[in-house]
């Protein structure tokens, strides 16, 4: 991972005159006898609150009865993420004359450092901070109702969604987006944006190794007769693999058939119930053959690649890329750009909550802005649904859950607040099926109390060693995701420590993780441990004396022998050896839910019968069918883009 990107927001004004409250003021002054009690010391005041990469400053100016402007200076807040409440909460402080404002959905840690350090400001003033903590602002109005007819609309503004209006705009399609957060994103931006792809180019640059070779070696064990419609599939990578052996290369070897068939497997699940489930394997064919194909087209939108190639946590094989940009914003970055380049109308703060039927057919959705108004939206050739999954949902997690033995409601979670499952309930009501829905993946590594991605240091699959509280592995570090999250359940407090090291741990020069954090905040708030040496990491965490030391002694000699005989660990990356030494505690948290609206390849909605829902789309976490039971990590974006460039060309093509 790269590191987070700087944020500046130098200059970022929120500057809405209170002209009313001055005027009054002025007025009252002119014929008033006595002047009213000044509210404020009148002038301009700094203060920062933590974020959450650092500091958050802010200068607001007071006259003696209003709070007239607030500038947010310099901060390292996520782009996409907590630069929009760092925006939008000075215009509501503003506007209202209050403090009682709503934190920003998905940047709850930035929307409180805005408020706190504003809070700072109105007291180094004078102000009585309570008093404006409880101040309501005056309460939303609706304004007239809002209808509009576009060839296409999408609902979702992550990277389905854009994807899937850029695609039918490109397409010459008039194309309405709406999302209903304040920001475009959704998970995506705050996912690690690993992206598969069979890559020739970049992956010639990856040498093959012992493990790797032994673990290609064993789909040669496989009969095709136990993978019924993947048969041929594996009968064509079994030739492909031959081949490579024959010829002696020392490159890397990866197919579309290899892809497809560890999809396949990473997704072939049995649930609580004895129910078996796979991917569809016209859904996974697509994915995996036009993967490559989608890099090539956000390259061409602007998106540019790293050349290295890695394994994603839960990955199983290095063709994992990631963006010049940090973790998963550069995919809004550049997709929400050229929506907007190409006309793409988008609006935000717009919740949808029914679909418009036609005699069956999908030719509209009602929906409300955040005021109330209502929204209606006809769609002459296609509506796309692209509000992602339910991760965000605890009940509806409950409702559906047949996979995990126990999935705590306060289970939290990787996921923006706002995947609460709105699309898929919108979909079953206008007809549609629904496939693998009792699916769903926990994130093993996850951060203990907030459930978030960030908030550590380590490398790839490849460098991961996991250890649990006595020092111990327990787990292949290369296995599936469900794999590693049902093994890290079962340790004592259901806590586990990424060991990694100077060359391992993944920290930019200028001191940051791959998502921005401070590493002197992540070791001062423990979010990471940090020694010298191993025995000094070891003492920090209050392992036995000599434990994870042993413990790494004999992992670094696997990487020698080039075999872990205690787990299986299909690939290895570099030894644990040079200080200084980091631990990273994690346990899982849930993050994606596996099912959704039943699809074809082509991205058409069916209904129970199979049949398509005419004018309807789907793509992404909101569609079910891809992989299944369990997800391989690095293949949701993927299918997010593949999929919602799909379902665009063929709503602008009336397909």
């Amino acid at each position: 991972m790269r590191g987070m990107r700087k944020t500046r927001l130098l200059g970022l004004v929120a500057c809405i005159a209170v002209v009313g409250i001055i005027a009054a003021t002025v007025a009252g002054c002119a014929s008033a006898p006595s002047k009213a009690a000044a509210q404020y010391k009148a002038g301009t005041y700094t203060a920062k609150a933590k974020g959450i990469h650092g500091d958050v400053a802010v200068t607001v100016k007071f006259s003696d009865s209003a709070i007239l402007e607030i500038k947010v200076g310099e901060n390292e807040e996520t782009a996409g993420i907590g630069e929009v409440a760092l925006k939008k909460l000075p215009e509501e402080i503003v506007k209202g004359q209050t403090l009682d404002i709503d934190v920003v959905s998905g940047a709850t840690v930035s929307s409180k450092a805005l408020l706190d350090a504003v809070a700072d400001c109105v007291k180094q003033a004078g102000g009585n901070v309570e008093a404006l903590k409880s101040k309501k602002a005056a309460a939303m109005v609706a304004g007239s109702a809002i209808e509009k007819t576009a060839d296409v609309v999408v609902i979702g503004g992550g990277g389905a969604g854009l994807s899937a209006a850029v695609s039918a705009a490109q397409a010459g399609a008039k194309v309405i987006l709406i999302e209903k957060s304040e920001a475009l994103g959704g998970n995506t931006i705050r996912a690690g944006g690993a992206y598969n792809a069979v890559d020739p180019k970049r992956q010639n640059a990856v040498k093959m190794t012992k493990p790797l070779m032994d673990n290609l070696k064993t789909y040669l064990d496989y009969k095709s007769s136990d993978f019924g419609e993947y048969g041929p599939t594996l009968d064509v990578l079994q030739q492909q693999i031959k081949d490579y052996l024959a010829s002696g290369s020392d490159t890397l070897f990866d197919s579309i058939e290899l892809h497809m068939i560890q999809t396949y497997l990473g997704g072939k699940r049995v649930d609580l119930k004895g129910n078996e489930i796979h991917g569809k394997i016209d859904l996974v064919r697509t994915l995996c053959t036009n993967s490559p194909k989608s890099i090539e087209w956000l390259e061409s939108l602007g998106l540019s690649f790293s050349d290295n190639i890695s394994t994603v946590l839960g990955a199983l094989w290095p063709r994992t890329h990631g963006t010049n940009y940090p973790v998963g914003t550069g995919f809004i970055k550049i997709l929400s750009a050229n929506a907007e380049k190409l006309g793409v109308e988008i609006m935000l703060e717009t919740k949808a909550e029914d679909l418009i039927l036609d005699k069956g057919r999908v030719v509209g959705v009602k929906a409300k802005k955040t005021d109330g108004t209502s929204v209606t939206l006809m769609a002459s050739k296609g509506v796309i649904m692209a509000t992602g999954g339910f991760g965000a949902n605890p009940e509806m997690r409950a409702k559906y859950n047949t996979y995990w033995p126990s999935l705590p409601l306060t289970m939290p979670t990787t996921n923006t607040p706002n995947a609460t499952g709105d699309g898929i309930v919108m979909g079953e009501k206008a007809g549609a099926d629904l496939f693998g829905m009792g699916f769903i993946q926990l994130m093993p590594s996850s951060h203990p109390v907030t459930g978030s991605l960030g908030g550590g240091v380590w490398g790839s699959a490849e460098d991961q060693v996991f250890v649990n509280e006595q020092g111990k592995r327990f787990v292949n570090e290369y296995a599936e995701r469900d794999v590693l999250a049902s093994a890290a359940l079962k340790q004592t407090h259901a806590l586990f420590y990424i060991i990694c090291d100077k060359n391992t741990c993944g920290i930019s020069p200028d001191g940051k993780n791959g998502w921005g954090d401070n590493i002197e905040d992540l070791v001062k708030t423990k979010s990471i441990y940090r020694a010298d040496t191993l025995e000094g990491l070891e003492a920090q965490l209050g392992m036995p004396k000599g434990a994870l030391v042993a413990q790494i002694a004999t992992y670094n000699s696997y990487i020698d022998q080039g075999k872990d005989p205690d787990f299986g660990k299909a690939n290895f990356g570099r030894k644990i050896e040079v200080g200084p030494f980091y631990a990273t505690p994690r346990s899982p948290s849930v993050h994606h839910t596996m099912g959704g609206l039943a699809i074809d390849k082509e991205a058409h909605v069916l209904d129970k019968s199979g049949k398509v829902i005419s004018g309807f789309y789907a793509a992404g976490e909101t569609a079910g069918g891809v992989n299944a039971g369990n997800r391989l990590g690095g293949n949701a974006i993927p299918s997010a883009i593949v999929y919602g460039r799909i379902a665009g060309a063929n709503a602008a093509a009336g397909k």
